[in-house]
């Protein structure tokens, strides 16, 4: 696994995002269908999220796990192939879908947080204008239906332009 620093982004053109989902809650003990978004949660939560650029270049996100050291950061891997969506299974909390709602074109990045000695918990890349921003944390179903957001975790919460990305139509978002 070959680290890449994010700055191996700047002024690349993103061609494409495809990300691994996590469901904000498993349904209603477990019974209920599996939820993806609530109004109160103006994040996108994922486990990774693939980006391929447009000379076929691609790199995974991946958020770290507590390693010991207190740290949490995001960080970046080469890959040789991009994850394909595909349909969760049943009652999955996981699902690997195109982040069409995510901004294509030049990207411009910027760390807005660091942690430690070299962990970035937060990074923004800017495209065609629009905010991306990534953050090391994770969403924490409390009781059914209401939720908390703890940061220095595992997943990857994604907003465009301080707002969860909207997922009806996109087009404004293609540059």
């Amino acid at each position: 696994m070959k680290f890449v620093d994010f700055a191996e982004l700047n002024g690349h053109s993103i061609a494409r995002w495809v990300g691994t989902e996590m469901a904000l809650s498993e349904g209603d003990l477990g019974s209920g269908p599996v939820l993806w978004e609530h109004a109160s949660v103006p994040y996108l939560q994922l486990i990774s999220v693939d980006v391929q650029l447009s000379d076929g270049s691609i790199y995974r996100m991946l958020s770290n796990a507590d390693d010991g050291s207190g740290y949490y950061g995001l960080y970046l891997v080469s890959r040789d192939a991009i994850d394909k969506p595909s349909r969760p299974e049943i009652g999955s909390i996981y699902r690997t879908r195109d982040l069409s709602e995510l901004p294509i074109g030049a990207a411009a990045v910027a760390i807005t947080e660091i942690d430690g000695p070299n962990a970035v918990p937060r990074v923004e890349i800017v495209v065609g204008g629009h905010a991306v921003s990534f953050w090391s944390a994770e969403v924490y179903e409390r009781d059914v239906g209401h939720f908390e957001v703890v940061g220095k975790d595992e997943s990857i919460l994604i907003q465009v332009d301080g707002a969860r990305p909207r997922s009806a139509t996109t087009d404004h978002l293609r540059l």
